[in-house]
């Protein structure tokens, strides 16, 4: 190997985890001020200020305002920053795999730990995507995905023979989508109104009952 050669090897790993470590400072002082301040009155020139990055740095990473809001939702729902997917992760695969009869409980507590870190920038997201053309394309794009994950949630529901037969999978995926989809019911409960975590995940593990065949004998 010529010393070139062995430089661009031994600088490879160094300059990505760089890469990586801006990367992450733009998205924590993006986050914090779309919070603080919105969408509309965070400036990319204001984020790569707060980032201590020059304003071409941000523009390399996030070509667009909305692109970074969208990197941020994306991160917060998977809940890492790698490549792998949210269907891909241990979490998800647990309530696939959950012991028969609680996998209503595992996909409740699942949604209610990714709502904790997800639902404010999703609530951000969905009312910029009013008056941004181009985060509606991605906000539109990151609710198929949602809703081909929660397919999946309801197939596994449907193998087990645990789906009542007064809902077809793909009614209840949508139900899935409208309950444990909407930032606003957990914000208005746990932001509003008070509650845990906790009290989130029961009070929608208990809507969604009515999904199962053991639920629906119980709830009106």
């Amino acid at each position: 190997m010529s010393p070139n050669e062995s430089k661009r090897a031994y600088n490879s790993p160094l300059r990505a985890q760089q890469a990586l470590e801006t990367r992450r400072r733009i998205r924590a002082s993006a986050e914090a001020l779309f919070l603080e301040t919105g969408y509309a009155a965070t400036s990319m020139r204001l984020v790569a200020a707060h980032a201590g990055v020059a304003e071409r740095t941000l523009y390399l990473n996030f070509p667009t305002k909305a692109a970074l809001l969208n990197e941020l939702i994306r991160v917060a729902v998977r809940g890492h920053d790698r490549d792998e997917p949210l269907v891909a992760g241990e979490r998800f695969a647990a309530v696939i795999h959950a012991p028969p009869g609680e996998l209503l409980r595992e996909f409740a507590d699942m949604v209610a730990a990714l709502m904790s870190r997800t639902a404010r920038l999703l609530a951000i997201g969905e009312a910029a995507a009013t008056v941004d053309a181009s985060l509606r394309v991605l906000r539109d794009r990151g609710h198929c995905a949602t809703r081909a994950d929660l397919n999946e949630v309801a197939d596994a529901l449907n193998r087990r023979g645990e789906l009542t037969s007064s809902f077809t999978p793909q009614q209840a995926a949508d139900t899935m989508f409208a309950v444990a989809g909407s930032e606003a019911l957990y914000l208005r409960l746990v932001d509003e109104c008070g509650w845990s975590n906790d009290d989130y995940a029961r009070l929608l593990e208990q809507l969604l009952a009515h999904l199962t065949a053991a639920g629906s004998s119980t709830v009106p």
